[in-house]
């Protein structure tokens, strides 16, 4: 099974290459990541995630 679920999976992804080219369209890069933590008792865990990113927009000419 582990052979068939790679081969699905490299069929999915160059489809989706085809698609959309890696490269091509909007890209994101993530500039920081910063978790907050905090355990409130014995059973909480209050746990805060902040992500930033820059989104760079090309313009497409077809």
């Amino acid at each position: 099974m582990n052979l068939l679920h790679k081969f699905c999976r490299d069929v999915g992804l160059m489809i989706h290459h085809i698609i959309k080219p890696p490269g091509s369209g909007n890209e994101k890069q993530q500039i920081s990541r910063k978790v907050e933590e905090k355990k409130l008792n014995d059973n909480v865990t209050l746990r805060r995630t902040t992500i930033e990113e820059i989104e760079v927009k090309q313009d497409r000419q077809d």
